[in-house]
């Protein structure tokens, strides 16, 4: 994985020819009027040692949209479709919404295509938080803790047909159970056999009671670094971070986008000591991968309970 995949750059790489803005580029822009302070021209994505990797057209980097646009001769070949695909896939890895628009729109309504990018551009920042969450899933980890659920809650309540939830019924529930609320954007990383399973889940938004999810698929064979990896490259975008996830691999990462120093507070005669801006889904604290690090000051609930809650079982059955 490139380092700082989710910063965009100003600065071209030192091989860009700027050749000026093309035809339908300019169209946009002076259909943007007053709005085109708030949009960026030209910005770069990927690992500056090594070049850059994409260049975008326009950018809202406090709503985190990108705004594409497509000639024809361009855009039109197999080859190019592909690698628009594969751009995509990287972007939305960044954490930005890509909206494109071909040629064609621009030319015949300019104007209306940049109306529908200020009225996302709008809905987004009325709907902003005043703190942004993300959520980091290793999926392997839920599956598993499932199934060893399944057998627990099958054995204290055998009268009940309790059946495998997937993991859209099971997220909304663990925000509960961590006493969350809000847009949370939610990466769910998995070794790529798997990666069918939850497929239908990737670029979607799930509302629930108190707020919405919006969830991206990443599939890799290192899955686990992969995670570790990207939350540390995304740290910049977020203000508080949910991980469910429990194993050795993930210590060094998530210690490292938390506050150096601890936070102490104290109620009446009692000092209670935390980790602040991270909230952990795990195992119990007799089986933690995280017991004995500065990681067990992170607030925590237990996996089981929001596993117990999507099988449809009520707070005194757990």
């Amino acid at each position: 994985m490139m380092k700082n995949l989710g910063h965009p750059m100003s600065t071209p790489p030192s091989w860009f020819h700027d050749r000026g803005p093309s035809p339908i580029e300019d169209e946009f822009s002076k259909a943007a009027s007053d709005f085109a302070g708030l949009i960026e021209r030209e910005h770069w994505f990927g690992d500056a040692d090594k070049h850059h990797r994409y260049r975008v057209d326009f950018i809202l980097k406090d709503a985190r949209l990108i705004i594409e646009l497509d000639g024809h001769s361009s855009h039109s070949t197999r080859d190019q479709l592909e690698k628009d695909a594969v751009r995509q896939r990287y972007l939305s890895r960044a954490g930005y919404t890509v909206i494109r628009f071909t040629g064609r729109e621009i030319v015949r309504d300019a104007q209306g295509c940049v109306s529908e990018v200020r009225q996302m551009y709008e809905e987004r920042m009325q709907r902003a938080p005043a703190k942004f969450r993300v959520m980091y899933i290793d999926y392997s980890f839920v599956n598993k803790q499932m199934n060893e659920a399944l057998k627990f809650y099958r054995g204290i309540h055998p009268s009940k047909e309790l059946t495998f939830q997937p993991l859209e019924k099971i997220i909304p529930h663990a925000i509960e159970w961590l006493h969350e609320k809000s847009f949370v954007t939610a990466f769910v990383f998995c070794p790529a056999e798997l990666r069918s399973e939850i497929e239908h889940l990737n670029a979607t938004i799930l509302e629930y009671d108190k707020g919405e999810i919006k969830f991206s698929i990443l599939a890799s064979e290192f899955y686990s670094m992969d995670l570790g990896e990207h939350l540390e490259s995304f740290a910049h975008f977020f203000d508080e971070f949910m991980v469910i996830a429990d194993d050795p691999i993930y210590r060094d990462p998530i210690r490292a986008v938390l506050p150096a120093k601890i936070t102490e507070k104290t109620v009446g005669a009692y000092t209670h000591k935390y980790l602040a801006n991270a909230k952990l889904l795990r195992l119990g604290n007799d089986e933690t991968s995280f017991a004995g690090t500065e990681l067990a000051y992170v607030r925590w609930q237990d996996i089981f309970y929001p596993i117990g809650f999507a099988l449809g079982l009520s707070r005194y059955e757990l």
